[in-house]
């Protein structure tokens, strides 16, 4: 296994403080994010050298020349997603079991409304990373994936999900101290 941290990439699928449910049966599911990265980054080169020193250590050096045997973490956006944003990207997921941390910009835990605010399909992060094999399972092929350490906060981005604030969609309209009196509700 080996770790690598992914400097201001951008993320899709953002389940980084609740875990995804599981589509069929609804019960919790793991944590992840999918990290989308330009094709001419340079931190693509490293993380792709690293796959293949993890499946190099795994299964031996002849392994490089097979790695179609293998189910690989980065993928070609062009090839395997619709949208603009994969255009001329790679994309891979890195997924856990347990919460990632999450710090903001001054490496200090996120506090809850910046988590809320900051940690959705479209930010970006910096991205600590494990690297490691794994077996087949059920048929499938064994490969290389990418376990999700912790992230940081760094900056918004647009919304992939279409989604908006709360606060932002509301803005135009606030008003008062937060604080409800019996008169503050406008007649329906």
């Amino acid at each position: 296994m080996a770790k690598m941290i992914l400097q201001n990439i951008r993320c899709s699928y953002v389940f980084a403080d609740k875990p995804r449910k599981n589509k069929e049966d609804g019960s919790s599911g793991g944590y992840g994010v999918q990290l989308i990265i330009p094709k001419n980054d340079p931190q693509l080169k490293k993380l792709n050298a690293l796959v293949k020193k993890v499946l190099a250590e795994a299964k031996g050096e002849s392994a490089l020349k097979k790695m179609g045997m293998y189910k690989l973490p980065v993928r070609d956006g062009d090839e395997e997603r619709d949208g603009e944003e994969y255009a001329n990207m790679m994309f891979a997921n890195a997924n856990s079991g347990k919460k990632p941390g999450i710090v903001n910009r001054a490496n200090e835990p996120a506090d809850p409304d910046d988590i809320e605010e900051l940690c959705y399909s479209g930010a970006y992060f910096h991205a600590s990373v494990n690297v490691y094999y794994f077996k087949a399972k059920d048929g499938g092929k064994p490969g290389i994936a990418l376990g999700l350490n912790n992230l940081m906060l760094r900056k918004k981005g647009e919304r992939l999900d279409g989604s908006v604030a709360a606060t932002s969609e509301f803005a135009d309209f606030g008003d008062g101290d937060g604080e409800f009196g019996d008169d503050e509700f406008d007649d329906l």
